[in-house]
């Protein structure tokens, strides 16, 4: 655990280098092992494994320069929220899309979060709307923090649950989220 909470990444730019290795705890925790108790085979090969590949993160390099000089005067910045869920966990990522005057684009990551399902069996379709609600967070919070102007948030998910569920105009049922594109 302690390994685990030594990687530094507020950000969530390595997310997908560490969740394999916290389903890795969640997995001993589920069978109830303690502290002391031997860790089975096949949990023990899937961390040394994880354990050898975690030096490789030193080579990771991400520029954070979200406006190369290549582009000329911004004429649009729309920010791309990308979610989605599996069995083991879900997650979204923002990505800072911006246009310039001679119709140039540049994509920059900007920031990611993912989750483990919950010890608790948890519905797909419920994943994939916990993954939604995550990519909408992402959006209020990245556009608290950059201090330029954000034209659109622009919404993506595969997931047919998710979109069925925004369009749902039943009276009795509460909207879990408020969309600003209108492409999701």
């Amino acid at each position: 655990m302690s390994i685990i909470s030594s990687v530094y990444d507020p950000l969530g730019f390595v997310s997908p280098c560490i969740l394999p290795a916290k389903a890795i705890l969640q997995d001993l925790c589920r069978k109830g092992l303690g502290w002391d108790d031997e860790i089975p085979k096949c949990s023990e090969q899937k961390w040394k494994t994880w354990l050898e590949d975690l030096p490789k993160l030193e080579q990771f390099k991400l520029s954070r320069c979200f406006k190369p000089l290549e582009l000329s005067a911004i004429q649009r910045r729309e920010l791309h929220h990308f979610s989605d869920a599996s069995s083991q966990g879900y997650g979204a990522v923002t990505y800072l899309r911006q246009v310039d005057a001679d119709d140039n684009a540049h994509c920059s990551l900007v920031m990611a979060k993912s989750r483990l399902s919950p010890l608790k069996t948890v519905t797909i379709p419920r994943m994939e709307l916990s993954a939604a609600v995550l990519a909408t967070r992402l959006d209020r919070m990245v556009k608290q923090e950059l201090t330029m102007q954000i034209d659109t948030s622009i919404f993506w998910t595969d997931s047919t649950w998710v979109l069925c569920y925004i369009e749902n105009k039943n009276k009795g049922s509460k909207p879990l989220l408020l969309i600003v594109s209108p492409l999701f």
